[in-house]
């Protein structure tokens, strides 16, 4: 087990981090560094809350470390009066000069509480505090029974009941504010007290788990969904430059014209590498020993959108840069094709020819005579071929062979931006058709 010190010495660390530690529910204006000071009895007592002057060793010492020291000792205090539901009322036991933070979770008692100038998560300084009955110079029984007697109780009565002169402990809002303070309170008027160290505390943990879990939805959903911004012309006219599409991770399989969002597979970059402007690249670059010393293009950190034109088990080539499908009828040994109409790149002598025209969706066998461009070889499992609807300004399947699903985060249906071309996205340019031309 983690030793507990060490557990709230990293939850110090974190909330330093992460958070700003606040305990006033907005009802502050300002806040001064240390509380104000107001005449009033005090008695000689050890304090869970640090000394607002730090010692000769703490002003050595940087902003953070005493920041992290000074939080991890509220939460050593704080752990032991408990948390929550489980905190433990200081009502018997805080005394003249303790601040203390009312809460009550009641919304009539709220507003009653509110009418005498006790507002809940507000730090108030007790100027004064005696029992029940109890007489004093400096604490007039006579005009605190005359004050509680107008209000009427709201928490029950008992013999170790105790009257309190309170008031904030900073200047609150100008509308808050009160000219007869400190007002005074039966202290089972008030459902909970909490010291301050308490309060401060359980604020600060309540703010890290609320940010946690924003952080946790956020990390969820952007593992199912994700915006992407479509950079060139490759998706016209269905996609042009500038849409913001909203993309989904893909449960099921994509289907034969979903558009997808992928991570570029090693065989892009080998492409390009491969290509006449790589190669040249490659030779201008040489070093004196001849190896290269400049790459031409880089797809790491860059995501591509393409359109699904054929899945794992289609017959699958290229003829004239059109990427096809052979749909053949075993039985009587005729097929029909479906040509996904790209149309040419707009610098097809970059890449090898079969890149245009090949009977195979890798590109790893020469055309043969005029009747090879019908016969096609299969894809694998999880392999896709993907094109860009226009092929004269997309590099895809057609120059870098099939892609592997491992590489597809999901399919992008819907435009969100700009408004005018807000809907799902347009169908691709396929059409079957009896002969390839």
């Amino acid at each position: 087990m983690v030793p507990r010190e060490a557990c709230l010495s990293r939850l110090a660390t974190a909330l330093v981090l992460l958070v700003t530690i606040t305990s006033s529910s907005g009802l502050v204006t300002t806040r001064p560094s240390k509380p104000l000071i107001y005449s009033a009895p005090t008695t000689p007592r050890t304090r869970s809350t640090l000394s607002s002057s730090p010692d000769s060793e703490q002003d050595e010492s940087s902003p953070l470390q005493i920041s992290i020291s000074n939080l991890l000792l509220k939460f050593r205090t704080a752990s032991s009066e408990g948390f929550g539901t489980r905190a433990r009322n200081v009502a018997s036991t805080c005394q003249a000069g303790d601040i203390v933070v009312p809460l009550c979770a009641d919304l009539g008692k709220r507003r009653l509480l509110a009418e005498r100038g006790i507002y809940p998560g507000v730090e108030y300084l007790i100027c004064d505090l005696r029992d029940a009955g109890a007489t004093g110079e400096s604490f007039a029984t006579a005009e605190v029974g005359m004050n509680l007697q107008e209000q009427p109780s709201l928490g029950t009565k008992t013999a170790q009941d105790r009257i309190a002169a309170i008031r904030p402990a900073y200047p609150l809002r100008a509308h808050l504010e009160r000219p007869d303070w400190p007002v005074t309170v039966q202290l089972s008027d008030v459902p909970l007290w909490l010291s301050k160290t308490t309060y401060e505390a359980g604020t600060a943990l309540g703010t890290l788990m609320l940010a946690g879990s924003y952080l946790a939805m956020a990390s969820l959903v952007a593992t199912i969904v994700r915006i992407a911004v479509i950079p060139s012309e490759s998706m016209m006219p269905a996609l042009i430059p500038g849409d913001v599409v909203l993309v989904t991770r893909s449960v099921l399989p994509p289907k034969v014209g979903d558009v997808v969002f992928f991570d570029p597979p090693p065989s892009i970059d080998e492409a390009v590498a491969n290509s006449k402007i790589g190669r040249a690249t490659k030779t201008a670059s040489a070093d004196v020993d001849g190896s290269p010393t400049i790459s031409v293009v880089s797809t790491k950190g860059k995501q591509f959108i393409k359109r699904v034109v054929a899945v794992p088990g289609d017959n699958v080539g290229v003829y004239k840069s059109n990427p096809y499908v052979a749909l053949c009828n075993k039985n009587t040994n005729e097929c029909k094709f479906r040509v996904d109409r790209t149309g040419e790149y707009s610098k097809p002598d970059i890449f090898p020819d079969e890149s245009w025209n090949r009977v195979t969706p890798t590109i790893n066998a020469n055309l043969g005579d005029a009747e090879d461009k019908e016969r096609t070889s299969v894809l694998g499992k999880n392999e896709y071929f993907v094109a860009g609807d226009n092929g004269f300004r997309s590099v895809d399947s057609r120059v870098w062979g099939p892609l592997d699903r491992q590489y597809i985060f999901g399919t992008a249906q819907y435009i969100l931006f700009p408004p005018a071309h807000f809907g799902r996205i347009a169908n691709g340019n396929m059409a079957i058709t009896d002969v390839l031309q």
